[in-house]
């Protein structure tokens, strides 16, 4: 009588963890479908291939795997918690776009502990929006391209100066050296 009681208990408990481990790779959408994507083992997700270091300067090998894999926005887990990643600029547009709307941007626990928790990212709508911008316009890709051609012409005219002075220039050599 014994055995049988352990067998069914045992047995609930191994179909409970396999529904559990279901409802984890195959998680609900309440107004929608979720993006094509594998959410790895059971609270750890795919955290270790995402933080597997990688010595090129190129796209790391567990996004370029996964877009292969599942396309330019794909469903994921990492650090203990389901995420949709996105590569392909217009989805990504219009993301920061709908930000505070009907989407919401999150970060990890550990991510905020190491900038803090009243910065720019725990700001969310209107806010978070106009401190991004204004962050983008000091510090963004465009004002750093300006910057780049202002230091690269200043050189280019300094050097030009140069070696307009001397007699023959070693163009090997003086391109290497900075004044």
């Amino acid at each position: 009588m014994w055995f049988l009681t352990v067998m069914v208990v045992v047995t609930l408990v191994i179909l409970w963890m396999i529904k559990w481990v279901y409802m984890w790779m195959n998680p609900r959408c309440i107004n929608g479908k979720l993006p094509p994507g594998s959410m790895g083992l059971p609270l750890l997700g795919e955290s270790i291939q995402f933080f597997k270091p990688e010595s090129s300067f190129d796209i790391h090998p567990f996004i370029k795997n996964r877009v292969k894999r599942y396309g330019k926005l794909f469903k994921t887990s990492l650090v203990g918690c389901p995420v949709i990643v996105s590569t392909d600029p217009d989805i990504s547009h219009f993301i920061f776009q709908e930000e505070g709307n009907s989407l919401e941007l999150w970060y990890s626990d550990s991510f905020m502990r190491l900038i803090g928790q009243n910065k720019l990212t725990t700001s969310t709508g209107a806010i978070h929006k106009y401190l991004r911008n204004m962050i983008m316009d000091q510090f963004g890709p465009e004002k750093q391209k300006e910057k780049v051609l202002l230091e690269i012409e200043d050189m280019a005219r300094t050097n030009l100066n140069i070696w307009s002075k001397q007699q023959s220039v070693e163009v090997k050599e003086a391109a290497t050296t900075v004044h």
